[in-house]
C-alpha cells in the first residue's frame, strides 16, 4: 500500500491495458486472486465473444441487451453497515455473467481486490472502433460522506442522471475516472478510462455514468 497525504491508495495494476486502479481512502489490502463538455459514446461495441471463469468475456450490447432488462444494481439510497439488515452487494459475484456480457464488459482482469468491507475487480471493455478500455466495478461499505471526508481533492464531476460523483485525482486522473454512487447495498465504485477517443476526465467521468445507468436501468 501506498500513502499519500495520509489517504492509504490502494493500486490494482492492469498489465493488459496498462492502467491502474485506485481507490483513495479505503484501507484494504490487495489480493492477487485471481472541465469538459459532452461526448458521444454511443460507440460501445456490440457483439458477441465468450465467458471466462463465470464472467462475461465479451460484449453483445445490442442482441443480448433483452437479457439486461432490468437492472442489477441495489436501489439507490442511503444505507447503515451497522443495521443488521445492511448486506453489502458484491457487483464482482453478484452479478450473473449474462448481464455483464450484454452491458458490454469484455474479458476480467486477473486483479481481485477482495475482504471485508470492500470488493473490486477489473474488465476489458471494447469500443466499436476495436479500441480498448478499461472498467473497474467494485463496492465498498463506507459511505460517500465518509469517503468524501478522506479526500485531499474536491469533486470533479457530479452526475448528469444520477447522484454519480467524483474526486480530483492528479496521480491517475489522466488515465480513468472514479465514480462513486451510493446504493442501499453499499457505495457502488466503477473506474472508467474511456479508450482512445476520451482525451478528457471529465469525458471518462461522462463514460463511466452511462455504464452505471445501464447497470442500474437496464436496457
Amino acid at each position: 500500500m501506498k500513502r499519500i497525504g495520509g489517504l492509504v491508495l490502494v493500486t490494482a495494476c492492469v498489465g493488459v491495458l496498462s492502467s491502474c486502479v485506485s481507490l483513495q481512502g479505503l484501507s484494504v489490502r490487495s489480493h492477487g486472486d485471481g472541465t469538459g463538455g459532452s461526448h458521444n459514446f454511443s460507440d460501445v461495441r456490440d457483439g458477441g465473444g465468450s465467458v471466462d471463469s463465470g464472467v462475461a468475456d465479451a460484449t453483445a450490447m445490442g442482441e443480448r441487451e433483452s437479457e439486461a432488462a432490468d437492472g442489477v444494481l441495489p436501489p439507490l439510497g442511503n444505507f447503515d453497515k451497522a443495521s443488521p439488515d445492511f448486506d453489502l452487494f458484491d457487483p464482482c459475484s453478484e452479478i450473473p455473467a449474462s448481464y455483464l456480457h450484454a452491458f458490454g464488459f469484455r474479458e476480467r482482469m486477473p486483479s481481485r481486490i477482495r475482504e471485508t468491507g470492500i470488493s473490486h475487480c477489473g474488465f476489458q471493455f471494447e469500443t466499436e472502433s476495436g479500441g480498448k478500455s478499461f472498467v473497474g466495478l467494485g463496492v465498498t461499505d463506507r459511505t460517500i460522506g465518509d469517503i468524501e471526508n478522506r479526500q485531499e481533492f474536491g469533486r470533479i464531476y457530479e452526475g448528469n442522471e444520477i447522484a454519480a460523483i467524483a474526486f480530483g485525482d492528479p496521480t491517475y486522473g489522466k488515465l480513468f475516472c472514479t465514480l462513486y454512487l451510493e446504493t442501499r447495498g453499499g457505495t457502488i465504485i466503477l473506474n472508467a478510462s474511456g479508450g482512445a477517443s476520451v482525451s478528457r476526465e471529465v469525458q471518462r467521468c461522462e463514460f463511466g455514468e452511462m455504464i452505471l445507468v445501464r447497470l442500474i436501468k437496464g436496457r
